[in-house]
C-alpha cells in the first residue's frame, strides 16, 4: 500500500477535498477494511444484579500511523465514500456469530446495540447488508438497538425522522444517546420511534449531588411514563452505581463493572457468570 494513504486522515476533515484527495481516501478506508485494521469491543450492560443482558459494538480502527481510531474520526469519511455498506456487512460478518451463540449458549434476550451518528437515518439504506445477515443467524432486528447521537437539529429533520420510523418498523429497538441534554429532544421524546433511553455520562458523573439525583429520578419517571426502558451510561463508580439504583435505575454501562472486552472475552465472561448463578440457584449443584 501506498505510505502517502496513511496520511489521508487530515483529509477525513477537509470541506471540499478535491477529487483525487476523494478516490484516495475512499482507496484507504476500502483496504482498512478488508485488512482488518478495523476491529470490535464490546461494552457489557448489566443489570442491577450484575447480570450481563447484552453489550455495546465498539467500532476501533487500528491505523498504522495514528494508532487506535474512535468512529468521530473516521464514520463520516466511509458514509462520504459511500462505504456505510461495505462496514455494516463487515460488522455482521463478526459480530452476529457472537450474537448468536450468547443467545443459544447463555441467555436468549442478550443483545447488541450500535452507536449510530442521527444523520445515518436519512439514509438508512446503508443497513441493509446487516439486515439481511440477520436471519442467516435466526435472528432479528429486535435483538439489535440503535443509539442514535447527534444534533438536536437532526431531531425535526424529516428525512431522519422518517428513516429512524422505518428502521424501528423494522424491528430493530431504538435509543437516544443524550437523553435529557437539550430541550429539543425532550419535547420531541413522545414523538421519536424509541423504546429506550441513556441516561448521560455529564448527569451520571455529578453524582451524588443532590440535584444530580433530582434529575435522575425526573429521567427514570419519565421514560417509565412512556413506557421506555432507561439504561446509565458511564457508571465508573461504586458510589454512581448505588446512587442510580437508589434512583430506581435498573440498566448499566461501564467501567464500574466491565470495560471493553473482546468477543472472545465477552463469551467467556458470560459463560462464567451464567455457571456461577446456575451453580447458585435452589436446583444448581
Amino acid at each position: 500500500m501506498n505510505s502517502e494513504h496513511y496520511h489521508l486522515l487530515s483529509d477525513v476533515r477537509s470541506v471540499a477535498p478535491s477529487h483525487k484527495q476523494a478516490e484516495a481516501l475512499r482507496v484507504r478506508l476500502q483496504y482498512a477494511l478488508a485488512s482488518d485494521e478495523f476491529y470490535l469491543e464490546y461494552q457489557p450492560q448489566w443489570n442491577v444484579h450484575g447480570h450481563i443482558q447484552g453489550a455495546e459494538v465498539l467500532i476501533r480502527w487500528q491505523h498504522p500511523r495514528y494508532g487506535v481510531l474512535l468512529p468521530e474520526r473516521f464514520m463520516d469519511a466511509l458514509m462520504s465514500c459511500q462505504l456505510g455498506p461495505a462496514l455494516f456487512g463487515w460488522l455482521a460478518e463478526r459480530a452476529l456469530p457472537l450474537l448468536q451463540r450468547l443467545r443459544n449458549e447463555v441467555t436468549p434476550d442478550f443483545s447488541l446495540s450500535l452507536a449510530l451518528p442521527l444523520s445515518l437515518a436519512a439514509n438508512e439504506a446503508v443497513l441493509a447488508p446487516f439486515t439481511q445477515q440477520l436471519s442467516q443467524y435466526g435472528l432479528t432486528p429486535a435483538a439489535i438497538a440503535l443509539i442514535w447521537q447527534g444534533s438536536d437539529d437532526l431531531l425535526s429533520d424529516p428525512a431522519c425522522l422518517a428513516g429512524m420510523h422505518t428502521l424501528r418498523e423494522q424491528g430493530y429497538g431504538a435509543a437516544l444517546a443524550e437523553y435529557g441534554e437539550g430541550y429539543r429532544q425532550l419535547a420531541a421524546l413522545n414523538q421519536l420511534p424509541l423504546d429506550r433511553v441513556h441516561i448521560p455520562p455529564g448527569v451520571i458523573g455529578l453524582l451524588p449531588h443532590p440535584d444530580a439525583m433530582v434529575m435522575v429520578q425526573l429521567m427514570l419517571r419519565l421514560a417509565d411514563k412512556l413506557a421506555m426502558r432507561c439504561c446509565a451510561q458511564r457508571v465508573d463508580s461504586v458510589q454512581q452505581f448505588e446512587c442510580l439504583s437508589a434512583a430506581g435505575c435498573r440498566d448499566f454501562q461501564g467501567a464500574y463493572l466491565f470495560h471493553p472486552l473482546s468477543a472472545h472475552q465477552l463469551a467467556v465472561v458470560c459463560h462464567i457468570l451464567s455457571d456461577a448463578d446456575e451453580a447458585a440457584s435452589p436446583s444448581g449443584g
